[in-house]
């Protein structure tokens, strides 16, 4: 070790003086040999020790001890905010666990495992239990972090990544083996490994202009890697002899690299993306282990010449440790592998619209390791939205969806990003519909998307996947996401109007009808800047990252692999903001039963019953059944929402015949102004999510088919209205399911049908 002039630190000499404490502490079973004047010339003290190893006669050693050891304790200048380093003058622990380059002895396997407060007394705490396990038998296994040795200051500038596994013949061949690495110059001297080829594979073929990928040898060593860390061409290639590489062979491969690589790289050179003369070693992990992997660990090697040529490797060419960032699958761990987003993972997302909630939740999915992302945005990028949105100066004017996917295809995810610059509207009407994907995300906020998607629910042939709709308020104090599941009769809008009317009889939800639904439109709208084509709400970069992590990993948490039969199908969650002034923060989630649907084939809309409306109903015939016989036909009034646009008639509730009205075999009469002022209130509550839309009769001896008469009824019904009526007749048709369901199982024949005024 060369020695620099420098003197040690005020840090160095404190571990000094805490070393001396130890010895008097530990009865000498930490002995100070020696402290240098001077540190190395990395600005490290190496302080050498002695520890005390003398233990029972019939103890058994991992590997021969003397009754003393002798260690070098590496101390960082900036002791003791830099942890201190252990190594040993001999090989003799090379295959130990913990033991790294033949000499290192990680007793900190992280940087964080260092304990500063505890400074050398405990280093030397684990120090004498590391001697004691060795002494025993007893030393554990453990995944050192194979770097190099801190007295090493060379350090290529080159990175490798490397993200596909080895062909399983070669990780599961315990033989030495040679084999070749392709690899791609991604610039900024970032290069990946994008193949491997085995002696049996053909090489690759000469590529078109502007390639920039290249050979490099693989070396497959039999056993973990004790051998010291090699400075020169000549020691690394001592270093494989000794791991039983044949070094003719080696050469051989080495000198075909080289020469393949002329054919293949045709792209210009540049100093941080040129051909690199690079080894590659895969060696198993050390130590014994149930279950030891052939390819646990991997290094790579470079030669550094002042002339930079790519060429074989001489003698005394000094080599460079290229640091390896090891992403193959089989041997990493995810680290959000438990989290819910870990479900994006290989599957297909839609996303609409690249805005302050879009463009976060379309970088979640691409990190999560998403297969597709389909991005869907009209839209351009204007100045004021880099407010909040992750865009830049020089992204201005320019479609959103491109610009964001410009954006994350740096994220280093395998994501197949597609942009589309259109209308979600037109994507979502198209005739052959959206996408397939496994989510559709709608992050438009856009009422015309919301009614569009609610159409294709009902009108879709077949399963349509799940629907996460996301809407903030207009002050960002709360948010709500909604999740149709694949099964669902209702999208994002009819789940948020289910959710209000939830929220007329919740005072816990009254912020949430105020919100989305004011009684009176709300008259501080806010439009920050001339153009701005649309009022938008008030909100910053951290307020769309709060909700759009929200959302999504609330949503995430529901999306199960395989859906259950009796999983709720239509759920919201209420997110509420820890920066909203005087109000509660956290989530409130809500769910529904599934509603009863039925098709109006007359005039294509979707009929949708609550399971509250039906339960009505069937309270009304008993009591009716009760007071005049089971025959009887009854009839009342239904209050709900007609949504033209969505072309979806939603019969919330039920309630009997108001005052003046009669029902009976002949036709339902019904006075609507009467039936107005009967639901007046509960049209109120409901912001008029619930108000008068049409009437409900029973046919107990009969099918659910209208008569003449209920028609002509109906007609009249809608022209006294002015506005489109429902009619719904529950039946007693076919089989006994009348009956069953007045006992409270099951649900009767219906039948439903709108009426517009002529």
């Amino acid at each position: 070790m060369t020695m620099a002039a420098g003197l040690p630190t005020p840090g160095q000499n404190e571990a000094v003086r805490e070393l001396h404490a130890v010895e008097r502490l530990t009865d000498a079973g930490v002995q100070v040999a020696a402290v240098p004047e001077h540190t190395l010339d990395n600005g490290y003290l190496a302080i050498e020790v002695i520890v005390d190893c003398r233990r029972p006669a019939d103890w058994k050693p991992l590997v021969p001890l003397g009754d003393t050891e002798p260690v070098t304790i590496l101390v960082p200048p900036r002791y003791p905010l830099q942890p201190p380093l252990v190594s040993t003058p001999h090989r003799r622990f090379a295959f130990l666990p913990h033991v790294v380059w033949g000499d290192g002895v990680c007793l900190y396997l992280a940087e964080n495992d260092w304990a500063p407060n505890n400074g050398m007394h405990g280093l030397a705490t684990r120090l004498i239990a590391w001697f004691r396990m060795v002494a025993e038998g007893t030393l554990s296994t453990a995944d050192p972090v194979l770097e190099p040795p801190i007295t090493e200051r060379s350090r290529a500038q080159a990175r490798l990544i490397v993200r596909p596994d080895l062909p399983q013949r070669l990780a599961t061949d315990p033989r030495p083996w040679i084999a070749m690495a392709v690899i791609e110059a991604a610039g900024g001297y970032t290069y990946e490994v994008r193949g491997w080829l085995s002696h049996s594979d053909p090489l690759p073929a000469a590529a078109g202009a502007g390639n920039r990928t290249f050979l490099a040898p693989v070396l497959g060593l039999p056993d973990e890697v004790g051998f010291s860390y090699p400075r020169s061409w000549g020691g690394l290639l001592a270093a494989i002899a000794g791991q039983s590489i044949v070094l003719p062979e080696f050469d051989a491969a080495v000198q075909s690299s080289v020469e393949r690589t002329g054919w293949m790289w045709t792209a210009d050179e540049r100093p941080d993306a040129r051909p690199l003369t690079l080894v590659l070693m895969v060696s198993p992990a050390p130590g014994p282990r149930a279950s030891r992997s052939r390819a646990a660990y991997l290094a790579a090697w470079t030669i550094e010449t002042p002339d930079r040529r790519f060429r074989p490797g001489q003698q005394g060419d000094p080599v460079v440790w290229v640091p390896v960032y090891d992403q193959r699958p089989t041997h990493t761990v995810r680290r959000d592998a438990t989290r819910p987003a870990s479900w994006l993972r290989s599957r297909r997302v839609l996303l609409l619209g690249c805005g302050g909630l879009g463009a976060p939740i379309a970088e979640y999915c691409v990190r999560a390791g998403a297969a597709e992302l389909h991005l869907v945005d009209k839209g351009v990028v204007r100045p004021g939205v880099l407010v909040r949105q992750p865009y830049g100066t020089t992204d201005i004017g320019w479609p959103k969806a491109r610009t964001l996917a410009a954006h994350l295809a740096q994220a280093g995810s395998e994501t197949s990003i597609e942009p589309v610059t259109a209308d979600a509207v037109e994507i979502i009407m198209r005739p052959e519909g959206p996408p397939d994907v496994d989510l559709i995300v709608d992050a438009t906020a856009a009422h015309t998307v919301g009614a569009a998607l609610e159409r294709t629910r009902w009108r879709h042939d077949g399963p349509l996947p799940p629907l996460l709709s996301v809407v903030v308020g207009h002050d960002c104090s709360l948010g709500v996401a909604t999740l149709a599941l694949t099964g669902a009769n209702g999208a994002g809008n009819d789940i948020l109007r289910r959710l209000a009317v939830t929220a007329s009889d919740d005072s816990t939800l009254a912020d949430v009808l105020d919100e989305f639904y004011p009684d009176l439109p709300r008259s501080d709208r806010f439009i920050p800047e001339p153009g701005c084509s649309d009022p938008t709400y008030r909100g910053s970069a951290a307020d769309m990252a709060f909700f759009a992590s929200s959302f999504l990993n609330e949503a995430l948490q529901l999306l199960p692999d395989d859906l259950n039969p009796a999983t709720p199908r239509r759920w919201a969650a209420v997110v509420r903001s820890p920066a909203a002034a005087g109000r509660r923060s956290g989530v409130d989630r809500r769910h529904w039963r599934e509603q009863l649907t039925t098709i109006d084939t007359t005039n294509e809309y979707e009929v949708r019953i609550d399971r509250f409306a039906l339960a009505d109903v069937r309270r009304e015939v008993i009591r009716m059944a009760e007071q005049r016989g089971g025959d009887v036909e009854t009839g009342g009034l239904l209050l709900g929402q007609i949504d033209r646009a969505a072309r979806v008639a939603w019969v919330s509730e039920a309630q009997p015949l108001p005052a003046g009205s009669t029902a009976s075999t002949e036709a339902l009469v019904l006075d609507p102004a009467k039936a107005r002022d009967a639901v007046n209130q509960r049209r109120f509550r409901t912001r008029r999510l619930v108000e008068f839309i049409g009437a409900w009769h029973t046919h107990p001896w009969a099918a659910a088919r209208p008569s003449g008469d209920d028609t002509l009824a109906m007609a009249k019904m809608a022209a006294d209205n002015g506005a489109p009526v429902v009619m719904v007749i529950f039946g007693n048709g076919a089989g006994d399911s009348w009956e069953r369901w007045l006992d409270g199982s099951g649900v009767p024949e219906w039948y439903a049908r709108l009426y517009f005024p002529a």
